[in-house]
């Protein structure tokens, strides 16, 4: 086992994810997801993106949502070494959620896939440090390798043979390192919008996404920065800064608001303790391991999203049993802004692979 950590020498990095999409003249309409196998995205062309550089996490440390669902619809579970907060929906074969952020947690992704769980057993958990997980961590156990080992725990903590796994963003990372790790236990792979799977990627799309900087978000950014609210660290300015900087990940800016979550009141200390994770996360590349991955794989962005082209591709060509679908019409989220032809991509890939 040491001997294959140390010939990966796998570090990794999260991408910031702001983008100012290019309106797609499609309906909203699942018949019309673009399927490549193989072919060229060129076509599918990007208009105006952009970067908005800005820290998240740290915006949102004030901001909680009243509507988030109670902690007794959830549980906490002793796994690997801290108690992680878990929440399950439906019957049927297995799916474990693994949420985006880091340092976020499940509720955005919630009520977006209840109506997969018509069809199977939905698993959501938040990961270590995130959400309504603990946060007693010490940070010498903030490791890639344990964020992979939470999973397999959790598949272990309900008897659960094999899994499908869906990742979103960050989530998709993690999930992509569980594949290679724990190949046997797994089922199928779903991939949502998930970051680059290389250093080199990662610096392509950051630097295409900078050359593109919208200025008024980054004007709207400076006037909340600047303002007496967010110097008396109100909640309404924190509140707005995340709307600023989520809308540039949507097709559809009005949409933003859909999106649900819970901050944890010590967000800011988590945030410091996943700092543990940060000499790992550079100059990464697990292409070439993702070559060892068997199980038929789901890779999903929008159209409206610059990593369909750069990372979703690469992702299609490094793991062998794998598809790639571009929901049009929508960005890093398409389980909002397009959820007919997201539910039935999944369903349909889900139903193909077992369930």
């Amino acid at each position: 086992m040491q001997d294959r950590e140390k010939k990966r020498g796998r570090k990794y990095s999260q991408p910031p994810e702001w983008w100012k999409p290019k309106r797609i003249p499609m309906d909203n309409d699942a018949s019309q997801i673009a399927t490549l196998e193989g072919r060229s995205l060129s076509r599918l062309g990007h208009g105006r993106q952009v970067a908005a550089v800005l820290v998240f996490l740290l915006l949102l440390s004030a901001c909680q949502n009243p509507q988030f669902p109670p902690l007794s619809e959830g549980e906490l579970v002793p796994i690997n070494g801290t108690e992680l907060f878990v929440r399950t929906l439906g019957q049927g074969d297995p799916v474990i959620v693994v949420h985006g952020g880091p340092v976020l947690e499940h509720g955005y992704l919630f009520k977006h896939l209840q109506p997969l769980a018509e069809a199977v057993h939905l698993i959501y958990y938040d990961q270590r440090l995130s959400g309504r997980s603990s946060p007693d961590v010490d940070s010498s156990e903030v490791t890639m390798a344990n964020f992979v080992e939470d999973i397999e725990a959790i598949r272990r903590h309900f008897g659960l043979r094999r899994i499908h796994l869906m990742g979103h963003s960050w989530g998709g990372l993690i999930a992509m390192n569980y594949a290679i790790t724990h190949g046997k236990e797994l089922q199928s792979l779903i991939l949502m919008n998930s970051m680059p799977a290389s250093w080199e990627v990662w610096q392509e799309e950051n630097k295409r996404l900078a050359a593109l900087a919208d200025p008024a978000d980054a004007e709207d950014m400076n006037r909340v920065l600047s303002s007496e609210a967010y110097a008396r660290k109100e909640v309404s300015a924190f509140e707005e800064l995340y709307r600023i900087s989520f809308r540039a990940q949507f097709y559809d800016r009005r949409l933003v608001d859909s999106l649900s979550f819970y901050i944890a009141p010590d967000l800011d200390e988590r945030r410091i303790k996943f700092g543990a994770l940060m000499p790992e996360l550079v100059n990464f590349d697990i292409h070439e391991e993702l070559s060892s991955v068997t199980a038929p794989t789901l890779i999903l962005y929008g159209a409206a999203e610059l990593a369909a082209s750069l990372s979703g591709q690469r992702l299609r060509l490094s793991i062998p049993d794998s598809k790639l679908i571009i929901i049009p019409n929508s960005g890093h989220f398409p389980f909002v802004e397009m959820p007919g032809a997201f539910q039935t991509t999944v369903l349909s890939f889900l139903k193909a692979n077992g369930i």
